[in-house]
């Protein structure tokens, strides 16, 4: 059929029996020519004059609200916008609850509306000052941060959680101090009840003990050693008994620190050595039987200690 635009002008008019052109199929549109430029789809969004003006026309001559608007960057989230504003008042105002299946977009909003930080160290919750936390509490409060980024959970509830913690470790602290007194003061009275008159050679002999093997900073750790019940390993009537008595059994007798206050924890050698300074001290004190005695005792007991070395 020809063209009638491209067909030669013969100045008749068409009849009404002519049929009527009809238009090529969709399939059947000429394709492009090759090199020919094509104008470019118009974005989805519109121009940013027309956003601007969709803004605008949306704000009603509120520049707060216009302020808002611009922080939606297409129409599609606008309308975004506006439907997630809608789901929040329909739920009385309350920000969307999250579920396993929220969107990124969803959990941003969220947080927003919670004041949660995007980044979880900048949660606003710290431990007050005069809780006096300690190196272990210090430790776990980022990491204490960090789940409660990972849950969602707002500021205040948070704060909320680590002011209990602070509360209950308090009240923790103050009754394991109790039975570490309680459990002292028992351990001494049953201890002096049951030894009598050995009770400080005893302990010295313990102490000696642990001493000669451990070294002073070594000993002073396992003594100050918690056991779950608060109370210190050095409270405990078994431990005790035993070092007790391996002290006396490495030692020999422990008669010599018997009502010997002043030598309790010494070492023999630093024994020694302050009674053979009583021989320029008070020389009339070292010639007394009693401090001959226990020097005596103490150089039988010394040469117990080197021939086990």
């Amino acid at each position: 059929m020809t063209d009638p635009i491209m067909a030669p002008d013969t100045g008749a008019q068409p009849t009404d029996m002519q049929a009527p052109v009809a238009a090529p199929p969709a399939s059947e549109t000429p394709a492009p020519v090759a090199g020919a430029e094509t104008a470019p789809a118009p974005p989805s969004g519109g121009s940013d004059a027309d956003l601007q003006a969709l803004r605008e026309k949306l704000a009603g001559g509120d520049a707060a609200f216009l302020k808002q608007l611009e922080r939606y960057k297409s129409e599609e989230d606008i309308s975004k916008g506006f439907r997630e504003a809608y789901k929040a008042a329909k739920a009385g105002g309350k920000p969307v609850e999250l579920t396993d299946k929220s969107t990124p977009e969803e959990v941003k909003a969220y947080r927003e509306a919670m004041g949660i930080p995007e980044d979880p160290t900048a949660y606003p919750v710290s431990f007050a000052e005069d809780f006096g936390a300690s190196e272990y509490d210090t430790a776990i409060l980022d990491d204490f941060k960090a789940a409660m980024h990972e849950k969602n959970v707002p500021p205040k509830v948070a704060a909320a959680a680590l002011e209990w913690y602070q509360d209950f470790a308090t009240v923790q602290a103050q009754e394991l101090n109790a039975q570490l007194a309680r459990t002292a003061k028992e351990t001494q009275a049953t201890l002096r009840a049951e030894w009598g008159g050995d009770y400080d050679g005893n302990i010295g002999a313990a102490q000696q003990l642990m001493k000669q093997h451990l070294g002073d900073d070594g000993f002073m750790s396992l003594m100050e050693m918690r056991l779950m019940d608060g109370s210190r390993l050095q409270d405990n009537l078994p431990f005790v008994k035993m070092m007790a008595d391996l002290g006396g059994d490495y030692f020999g007798s422990t008669a010599i620190f018997t009502g010997d206050g002043e030598a309790t924890g010494k070492t023999l050698e630093q024994q020694k050595t302050e009674l053979l300074q009583l021989r320029v001290s008070d020389p009339e004190k070292f010639k007394s039987d009693d401090v001959q005695s226990k020097l005596t005792r103490i150089y039988s007991q010394l040469e117990k200690v080197n021939a086990r070395s």
